[in-house]
């Protein structure tokens, strides 16, 4: 894995690669993977979703509070907490 330092950190590599990750962890097809769509519509529930944020805070040093995770309802809102995180810590 790389160290969140090793990423390009601009929006769409960001998204890019939590985009990748989604795609592994729900098994969602690629393929017209909407980041816009809401995450229930993609059948991510929320215990599978808190998981996928541990996993999305290991993958790029950031951390995300309560208060945040409530407002993500979609891949494109995660990725701008993880760009504003990534931004607000020096990384990007």
């Amino acid at each position: 894995m790389l160290s969140p330092a090793d990423y390009n950190s601009s929006p769409m590599d960001t998204l890019a690669r939590i985009k990748e990750l989604a795609v592994k962890e729900f098994s969602i097809n690629p393929d017209g993977l909407d980041p816009n769509a809401p995450l229930d519509s993609l059948g991510v529930d929320s215990l599978s979703f808190i998981e996928f944020m541990f996993k999305i805070e290991d993958e790029f040093g950031v951390s995300v509070s309560d208060e945040n995770l409530k407002a993500i309802k979609t891949l494109a809102d995660l990725e701008r907490h993880v760009a504003g995180a990534l931004a607000a810590s020096g990384k990007a």
